[in-house]
């Protein structure tokens, strides 16, 4: 991530535009087309503003100008990154990770949310699963920068950290 590019998604924040129009932004930010015509130096600024006019929501056009004025198209995807944390926040939400070997049930995932709630101080959980065999068992609970290993993988390389010390 970068300053500037958490910068734009504050403001983007502030500007309190509606979802679905921040995701079309996004959905034409993503657009590979869409990116390389407002991020090549070589289109004119007059026409990357005409490109913006017929193809973004109108709540959005003067911060697509601004961004491709400043050259700043390149930001899009940190942007949005840091702009879908800040919406989290601003719902008391926490973005977690489960990764496990063994999939955990309805009523397991339900508990899990809970006590993630609790833990962090959160309203809810955006939970996402995710399947590695390679954990051996266990699992691995990431919740933003905080990471839990309770993984068999990893307590096998702590032993033969541990035993190759000796």
């Amino acid at each position: 991530m970068t300053v500037v590019a958490d910068n734009y998604a504050k403001v983007l924040m502030d500007m309190n535009i509606a979802p679905e129009k921040v995701d079309d932004m996004r959905a034409l930010l993503t657009n590979k087309m869409v990116y390389e015509a407002l991020a090549n130096p070589f289109v004119s600024r007059p026409n990357k503003h005409s490109v913006i006019e017929k193809l973004f929501p109108e709540a959005v056009w003067n911060f697509v100008k601004v961004m491709s004025d400043n050259g700043d198209i390149v930001l899009a995807e940190d942007m949005f990154q840091t702009y879908d944390q800040l919406a989290l926040d601003a719902k008391n939400v926490a973005r977690a990770t489960f990764t496990y070997v063994t999939k955990p049930d309805d009523a397991q995932v339900e508990k899990l949310k809970k006590l993630i709630c609790r833990q962090y101080g959160k309203d809810g959980v955006e939970l996402t699963l995710q399947e590695d065999p390679s954990l051996v068992g266990g699992f691995i609970l990431a919740v933003g920068d905080s990471v839990l290993d309770k993984s068999i993988r990893t307590a096998i390389l702590k032993m033969q950290r541990h035993f190759a010390v000796r």
